[in-house]
């Protein structure tokens, strides 16, 4: 394993008793990039998300995140390694205002480099706020009087406030308007340019490959197909046969 992968996963199957939702699933994430994880619902994807962020157990493979075997680590100190998931479905805490929901974000947040947790908390905001300026404006309300695209903007915020070394996110274009979507992903492209690698799990396979480096898809458990994401984007009839028109 290269110094350059920053999350490595090797030959993975996990299976829900007789279902094999995942079946020897190979990826590799680069340190600094955007890796998208597409297909169409019940191909594995959400499964692998979950196995990576140690919520459910495999079968067989390895699972490698920054060159240490994570494989049967709990959520927790998966959590605390670096790797932060913003979930499928938003899952805001919606009786608690924007700000208290973005400082739960950064529990797992500690003194770096001399800087202390109350700096760097203060300093998160501060990002969180320049790239959604939106939730600084509703600083004070609770979460569940926003807008689907303003919750999602607050659950993907919640997870940057942990400063995270790998950024998952899970369908964040899910029940969104296209412009509120477009806007998002041009933020999630900012984000792997200031430095934070980024895996995605998504539906919406064309603005997706917009804005990634590697792509793999998943069908039926399986890996079909992976590679750079502007050449998989230029091949029509892959989109049309896998992805959806």
């Amino acid at each position: 394993m290269t110094m350059s992968n920053l999350l490595e996963v090797k030959d993975l199957s996990v299976s829900y008793g007789a279902i094999q939702a995942l079946r020897k699933v190979s990826i590799t994430v680069e340190e600094g990039s955007i890796v998208a994880i597409l297909g169409s619902n019940g191909g594995g994807k959400t499964t692998l998300l979950k196995k990576i962020s140690g919520l459910i157990e495999a079968v067989e493979g390895t699972v490698r995140f920054a060159g240490e075997d994570i494989t049967n680590l709990s959520a927790e100190k998966i959590a605390s390694l670096g790797i932060v998931q913003s979930p499928e479905g938003r899952q805001v805490f919606s009786d608690l205002t924007v700000e208290e929901n973005l400082s739960i974000g950064a529990f797992t947040l500690k003194a770096k480099d001399g800087v202390s947790r109350k700096v760097r908390l203060k300093e998160n905001l501060k990002r969180v706020y320049k790239y959604f300026p939106v939730l600084k404006e509703r600083k004070n309300q609770v979460a569940l009087t926003l807008s689907g695209g303003e919750q999602q903007m607050l659950a993907i915020s919640r997870a940057l406030m942990a400063s995270p070394k790998l950024l998952i996110l899970d369908e964040p274009s899910l029940g969104l308007a296209p412009l509120i979507v477009r806007d998002i992903f041009q933020i999630i492209k900012e984000f792997r340019n200031e430095g934070t690698t980024i895996l995605i799990v998504e539906q919406n396979a064309l603005q997706t490959l917009k804005i990634a480096d590697y792509t793999y898809v998943l069908q039926v458990g399986e890996v079909i197909i992976e590679g750079k994401a502007e050449e998989l984007k230029k091949d029509h009839k892959l989109v049309e046969a896998y992805l959806g028109k």
